[in-house]
């Protein structure tokens, strides 16, 4: 099982927390690209699907949790990724 499919499995289970960090090397592997906006927020598009997730970078944590990860695992089952 390679770097992705472990990280894809990690996100399935994930009930209340899943590291920022292992969401964006993710996204980075499927496709998307990442643009920092102001603030905290954070935009990240895929081109071939012409899809974007839009996500506010977690603080003083580093890990989404609550309504931030339901809204990706949604857009993740939504896009037939999960």
């Amino acid at each position: 099982m390679g770097k992705q499919e472990k990280l894809m499995e990690k996100l399935r289970s994930a009930r209340k927390v899943f590291p920022w960090s292992d969401l964006v090397t993710l996204l980075a592997q499927l496709g998307y690209e990442k643009k920092e906006m102001a603030g905290s927020r954070v935009r990240f598009y895929h081109q071939g699907k012409d899809v974007m997730l839009l996500l506010h970078k977690p603080h003083p944590e580093n890990e989404l949790k609550g309504g931030a990860l339901r809204s990706v695992k949604a857009h993740f089952i939504e896009e037939g990724w999960l």
